[in-house]
């Protein structure tokens, strides 16, 4: 057990790391001004001003009026592309737009849906680690983004609630 919480806080860090070292790759130019207006338009502009890379085999970000959630990433098939969804509450500014489009795109896009898959289904908490780690990296990406320390927290506290570790 104690070896298993070790190597937990090791992934963590060099998680951090890698989020870190990536975020200084990427910082953007002067801030974005006023608050986007919920809609594809905004969110092609924040991934340009942002430079969020997104991989080759995922479809453009695409707005969805009805999405409760800031974003969604879904994979269609085994081999089919993987297709990201805003919702309005991503549009709160600029910084949580970027943020979100960052969480869903540089993270969920990269990670192995298969996986998470069977460790969901092994009972191993594939789509809890798989969020944290895309909440990690919205944390550790927040100058990048110039999220608020306000932002940040709720954030974190979103980390805390729906996905807390061991649970």
């Amino acid at each position: 057990m104690l070896k298993q919480n070790h190597f937990r806080i090791l992934l963590t860090v060099l998680g951090l790391l890698f989020a870190s070292t990536r975020a200084m790759a990427h910082e953007s130019e002067a801030p974005l001004e006023g608050r986007p207006v919920p809609g594809q338009e905004a969110i092609d502009l924040a991934m340009t001003h942002f430079k969020i890379s997104r991989p080759s085999d995922a479809n453009q970000p695409l707005f969805d009026p009805e999405l409760k959630d800031r974003g969604l990433t879904v994979k269609s098939s085994w081999f089919g592309k993987t297709q990201v969804y805003i919702g309005p509450s991503a549009f709160a500014n600029w910084a949580m737009l970027g943020s979100t489009l960052a969480h869903e795109v540089e993270v969920h896009c990269l990670q192995n849906f298969p996986m998470i898959f069977i460790k969901d289904r092994l009972g191993l908490d594939g789509t809890s680690d798989a969020e944290r780690e895309a909440y990690r990296y919205e944390i550790a990406n927040a100058s990048r983004f110039g999220l608020s320390g306000r932002d940040t927290g709720l954030i974190a506290a979103t980390v805390d609630y729906y996905y807390p570790r061991g649970k």
